[in-house]
Order: structure tokens, then sequence, then C-alpha cells
């Protein structure tokens, strides 16, 4: 990689397998439904001269960066700011009937956590906003001290899987009370005083499921990737793939759900001793029965890969 990527802070995790699992050596028209800083498409292009990607993101300042990493392949690459929800429609405007291959990373880039005024990251003081795409209404401000209490605990306990949910949730109202909650640093102090000290984990921020369970609500990001795995793999030409990188255990389980249901010709609920629908059409075949991991180099070369977890499909 010559010195003009260096810049770019966002190293992708996973990206021999991906390349390797997507086919992308036969080239064809992949999608990146998470283009990000564009370092997954980067290397779509590279394995094949026939290839085409069309990258998507929801956040304008990160697709501008994908545009410069990306800017030599300028001819083979379609950027779209828009929310990966809306694909189907979005290859629809294009008159693209079919893909070759499908990539969501739904990892959050570094530059999230190095932007101040994104509100992301609790090491720097910034307003509590958290959104990834600007237009939303909703930020985690608005959350933070306008919800119920009993609201903002239920979101700590369902997305941040919060031990201390209930605890976080009334300090939050008690600060509240005071005054608006107005910043990232406010926001963490709140959270790591409201966990006894001992319960403190000794290799992450206190704070650090608050923050993630707030984003999650803010960007709807678990009913985005429920609704879009519900019909992308409809977008894959057969024999093709969709691969899915997810950080932590509540999108890999709805990855996992979302795969064995397109898998099976069954969709009766689980409670009915027999089936009764009568069977329908198999999507997906799982290429992964167990997600695949970042091996040892990548591990030691980029620590963020060790809560990557990737599961591949195939449409048959």
């Amino acid at each position: 990689m010559d010195g003009a990527l260096r810049e770019y802070l966002h190293t992708p995790v996973l990206t021999k397998e991906v390349i390797e699992y997507l086919k992308c050596s036969e080239g064809g028209i992949f999608v990146d439904a998470t283009v990000g800083e564009g370092g997954h498409a980067l290397e779509v292009l590279w394995a094949s001269q026939q290839s085409r990607v069309i990258g998507i993101d929801w956040d304008e300042e990160i697709l501008e960066k994908a545009r410069k990493r990306l800017d030599k392949y300028a001819e083979r690459v379609t950027l779209v700011h828009d929310d990966f929800v809306y694909l189907p429609l979005i290859l629809q405007g294009m008159g693209i009937k079919k893909v070759d291959g499908l990539l969501f990373d739904l990892g959050v880039s570094a530059f999230h956590f190095h932007e101040e005024g994104r509100g992301f990251a609790f090491q720097k003081d910034g307003p509590l906003d958290m959104r990834m795409d600007k237009r939303k209404k909703s930020t985690a401000y608005y959350i933070v001290n306008h919800f119920p209490i009993e609201g903002i605990e239920e979101i700590l306990k369902r997305y941040g899987e919060e031990r201390w949910a209930k605890r976080i949730a009334r300090a939050i109202g008690d600060k509240r009370q005071q005054g608006d909650i107005k910043t990232t640093r406010d926001l963490a102090e709140i959270a790591s005083r409201a966990i006894p000290r001992r319960y403190h984990p000794r290799r992450i921020h206190p704070a650090t499921k608050t923050f993630l369970a707030l984003r999650i609500a803010v960007n709807e990001e678990l009913k985005n990737i429920e609704e879009v795995l519900k019909e992308a793999p409809l977008l894959l030409k057969r024999g093709r793939r969709i691969c899915v990188i997810s950080f932590h255990s509540l999108e890999d389980r709805i990855v996992k759900e979302a795969f064995k249901r397109m898998e099976s010709t069954c969709i009766c609920p689980p409670t009915l001793p027999q089936c009764v629908c009568g069977g329908r059409e198999k999507v997906l075949q799982i290429i992964t029965k167990k997600p695949l991991t970042a091996r040892p180099k990548e591990l030691r070369d980029n620590p963020r890969a060790r809560s990557a977890k990737l599961r591949v499909a195939e449409r048959v």
C-alpha cells in the first residue's frame, strides 16, 4: 500500500476472507453496502479488472473519504449516500436486477471515534450526537435528556446488554434535574460513577456499553440489519454470495437467524410440532456453519479485528 493511503484511519477486517468467499477474482458487480472509507472496496477492485463496485454509506463525510481513496478506479465505482436498508430501491434506480456479491461490514469506522464533533467517543469531549447520517433528527442528546428514564433503561439493556442499566438510567435522571446533559464526557462520567468501582471492567471503559446502546438506538442499526437481510439475498445471482461482518453479539445473532430462515424451506413458527405452511423455495445455502474470525497475524496488525465475525451464505 502506498503512502497516500496511510492517511486513512480505518483498516478493514477479514479482507482476505471476504475477497475469497465473494469470489471477487471472477469479476462482476459487487455491492459494498457499508463502504466506509473504501478499504474493502479497494481490495475488490484490485482482485479483478472486470469488477465494478457500488458503495453505499449513510455518512456523507466518510463517503468523501472513500471517494478520494477510490479515485484511481472512479470509472468502476459508484458511490451512493443513503441507508443500506434501501438497497433494493437503489439498485432498481440504477437498472440493476442482480449482483455478483454483497458485503455488509457492520462495524463503526475509526473515523467516527476520531471526530470529536460526532459524539461517538467518550475519550474526547464533544456534543452528544452519534448520528451516522446527519439528516436524521434524533440524537443521543435527545434520548438522554428527553426520553423517560424507563425508556433509557430499556435501551441500555436491549442494545448494550448493560448489567447496570437501571442504575445508569437513574443517574442520568438525577443529573438532568440539574440541567441538560450536553457532552460525551458528561455522559461517560455519569455512567462510570453509576457502576460500582469494583465492577468496572478491566479492558474497556465503564461507559462503553452505554455509548454502544445509544449509538444503536439513534441509528436504528439492528432494525435496519433485520430489514435489509429480508431482501438483500434475493438480489444475488444464483451461485453468488453475501458476506456479513458483525462486531457484537446482537448483530451476529440477527445475521445468523436471517441466514437460517432463508436456508429453511419451512416458515412455520418453531412452536408448532410439524410443518403446516407447505414449504417454500430455499433462498440461501449457509457456507460458514460457524462464523470466521481473524487469524493471529491480523490480530497482531489490527487489534480491532478481535471481535469481528464473518458469516457467508450463497444464493441457490
